[in-house]
C-alpha cells in the first residue's frame, strides 16, 4: 500500500472545497431567501425594466450580419495575436501565413462593401434610389445656426421653461417663475 503524495492530498483538498462551495452556494440561498410568492413574483424583470412582450421576436438580418462580422474580426485579432507573439520563430513562412490570411479577410470586405451589405443608413438606401439629399440653401449661414449664446438656452426652451415643465411632467410653481423674472 503506498502514502498519499502531498500532490494528491492537494486534488483531494481542491475537489472537497468546491464540493463545498456548492452545496453552501446552493443551500444557503434557500435558508435565509425570502418565502413570499405572488403573481409580480414570477414575471420576467431584467436590469430594472418589466419586460413588455414575448422574447420570440423577428430581428432583421442586419442583427446576425453584425454578429458575424464580430466573430470574423474577432478571430482575426485572435489568429494575429497568435502570430505576432511568435512572429521570431515561424519566420518568412509564418509571415506569409499571415499575409495570406489578411489578403483573404480584405477581399471579403471589399466584397461587402462592393454589394452594399454595410451601408444600412438611410442615407445610402436613398443614395441607392437616386434620391437627391435636402442639404439647403446655397446663402445658408451654419455659423448662424450653430451659434451658442449663454447656458440660459440650454435651461430654458422658447416658452420660457425648463423641458421638463413644458413637457407636462413638472408643474410650475408661482414661486419658481417670479425666482427666475
Amino acid at each position: 500500500m503506498s502514502a498519499i503524495t502531498p500532490y494528491e492530498w492537494a486534488i483531494i483538498a481542491f475537489v472537497i472545497g468546491v464540493t463545498f462551495l456548492c452545496v453552501f452556494m446552493l443551500t444557503v440561498p434557500l435558508l435565509l431567501g425570502g418565502k413570499s410568492w405572488g403573481r409580480a413574483k414570477q414575471e420576467q424583470f431584467e436590469s430594472g425594466v418589466v419586460g413588455a412582450g414575448g422574447a420570440r421576436i423577428r430581428l432583421s438580418a442586419k442583427f446576425y450580419l453584425v454578429a458575424i462580422f464580430f466573430v470574423v474580426f474577432d478571430l482575426e485579432a485572435l489568429y494575429l495575436y497568435a502570430w505576432a507573439a511568435s512572429v521570431r520563430e515561424v519566420g518568412w513562412v509564418g509571415f506569409a501565413t499571415a499575409a495570406v490570411f489578411i489578403l483573404v479577410l480584405l477581399v471579403g470586405l471589399i466584397y461587402e462593401l462592393s454589394t452594399g451589405a454595410l451601408n444600412w443608413a438611410p442615407s445610402d438606401k436613398r443614395k441607392a434610389a437616386g434620391i437627391k439629399p435636402k442639404v439647403g440653401s446655397p446663402g445658408m449661414d451654419l455659423a448662424e445656426i450653430t451659434r451658442f449664446n449663454s447656458i440660459e438656452e440650454l435651461v430654458t426652451d422658447p416658452t420660457g421653461q425648463i423641458p421638463a415643465q413644458s413637457s407636462g411632467r413638472v408643474k410650475s410653481s408661482p414661486t419658481a417663475s417670479s425666482v427666475k423674472e
